[in-house]
Parts: C-alpha cells; sequence; structure tokens
C-alpha cells in the first residue's frame, strides 16, 4: 500500500514539475483533410512556375456548381503541370477554402490546391458555361 501511494505521489510530482516549466502536453493529432477530385482548366499563372486551376469543380457537368480559381501547388515531383497547359484537366488533392473577395483577385490571394496527381481530360478548355 505505502508502494502504491510513493508510485502516485512521484507521478504527481513529475506532473507538478511539467506544469511549473510551462509546457503543454501535446496537442492531438488532426486527421489529415480528405482529397478532392476536381476538374477545370490549367493556365499559365503570372510566371513560367505559375499554374492556376480555372473553373475547377466537382461535377464538371453541374451547370449550377460555381468554378473556383486555385493556385496550384504540386505536391509530388513527378507531377507534369506544363504539359497539361490550356488542357481540362482532372486533379486530386487538398483544397483550401478561402472567402474572396468580390471583383479581380490576386495570384496571391488566391486560395492553393495542392495537387498530388494530374490527369488529362480533354485537350481544350471547356467555358464556364459548358460550352
Amino acid at each position: 500500500m505505502k508502494f502504491a501511494l510513493a508510485t502516485i505521489a512521484c507521478a504527481a510530482i513529475s506532473v507538478a514539475a511539467v506544469v511549473a516549466q510551462g509546457q503543454e502536453p501535446p496537442a492531438p493529432q488532426q486527421s489529415p483533410k480528405p482529397d478532392v477530385t476536381l476538374t477545370g482548366c490549367l493556365i499559365q499563372g503570372s510566371s513560367p512556375a505559375v499554374f492556376l486551376f480555372d473553373n475547377a469543380r466537382k461535377d464538371p457537368k453541374d451547370k449550377a456548381e460555381k468554378g473556383v480559381r486555385y493556385l496550384v501547388v504540386a505536391v509530388g515531383e513527378d507531377l507534369n503541370l506544363r504539359s497539361n497547359l490550356n488542357h481540362e484537366v482532372s486533379m486530386i488533392g487538398q483544397a483550401e477554402i478561402k472567402t474572396l473577395p468580390t471583383g479581380k483577385v490576386e495570384e496571391k490571394d488566391l486560395p492553393r490546391f495542392s495537387a498530388k496527381s494530374v490527369t488529362l481530360v480533354s485537350n481544350t478548355c471547356s467555358t464556364p458555361d459548358g460550352r
């Protein structure tokens, strides 16, 4: 019984020492957001290394879904974005959700799409109204 009390007392002192040092216990791990698949037009940004994902939608056949423009961040080194420029593509990755101001938005303010894979859908880009 004395041994158990001594063990509990040592544990309590250890916790108190950690708290006194100002250390916080590690934060719980958050589960990563699930990947999404979006289809849109891959276009050139302001420089050769900048790519934009224009009119990106979850369901390209849904005329009611509003397309979003993203700044593409390539997560995998094997993504060949340049060869898919001005083509309709499907990309899998993480889409940042961001409220944008109305009017013209600069590239640096666009939400990011962290692309893990890219697949060619069409050699041409469809317009936002589906033509």
